[in-house]
């Protein structure tokens, strides 16, 4: 009965995903791949990605007042909020101070090749639920700031209540999961897959697997 429930929840998800390369079980926005002026390479520029398209704020970085708050490189190099994380590399993840569902994101070792792709979550006594899809664009360089728009969709906006206060942020990559997913799958996929297990049956088991790839990084605000 389980395993039915389960892939009824499954299809459900991808029932609304038009057909791509590799499918996805839940939807992902794409928030557009944006262009870069500022090279990053210690020039004291910085760009913020905010509509699609970037432009240079010169060698002081009028950084916006609502995320002055977060430390962020002027140089593209140095000044990185979080430097301990092995999947994304030295970063600065930031959430709007005037708009919860605005997040920033810079890199300093951006993947050209991949998107970024930021997850709304809510967490309360030590467990993390996601609220709605995945929100994924390039990041071209290390002098860009890139907004994504994040939205509560999940289940048709039964999640709106619920505060975002963290994110996971992942690669559009694909990884070969360990057991119970016993798959090549894509990262996102995995995580919804691991916290749809979590909330129907309190079955931690796919979580413990997508964690021990290491292939994400979870911001808390």
């Amino acid at each position: 009965m389980k395993k039915l429930i389960f892939i009824t929840a499954i299809m459900a998800l991808t029932s609304c995903v038009a057909p791509r390369e590799t499918r996805s079980i839940y939807d992902t926005n794409s928030s557009g791949s944006g262009s870069s002026v500022g090279s990053g390479g210690g020039s004291s520029v910085i760009d913020i990605d905010d509509s699609g398209s970037s432009t240079s704020n010169g060698s002081n970085a009028n950084i916006p007042s609502a995320i002055a708050h977060c430390s962020w490189s002027l140089d593209g190099q140095t000044g990185f909020a979080n430097t301990s994380n092995s999947h994304l590399g030295p970063n600065t993840i930031c959430q709007s101070r005037t708009n919860e569902t605005q997040i920033y994101v810079q890199l300093k070792n951006p993947d050209t090749n991949s998107r970024v792709c930021v997850i709304p979550t809510s967490e309360a006594s030590g467990n993390s639920i996601y609220l709605g899809s995945a929100q994924c664009k390039y990041i071209n360089s290390s002098g860009t700031i890139s907004l994504f728009n994040l939205t509560k969709n999940r289940d048709y906006g039964r999640y709106q209540q619920f505060r975002i206060n963290g994110v996971m942020v992942m690669k559009e990559k694909s990884y070969e999961f360990p057991s119970p997913f016993n798959r090549e799958l894509i990262s996102y996929d995995a995580y919804f897959m691991c916290s749809i297990n979590v909330d129907l049956y309190n079955d931690r088991t796919y979580c413990d697997a997508f964690k021990s790839k290491g292939e994400y990084f979870y911001k808390s605000f």
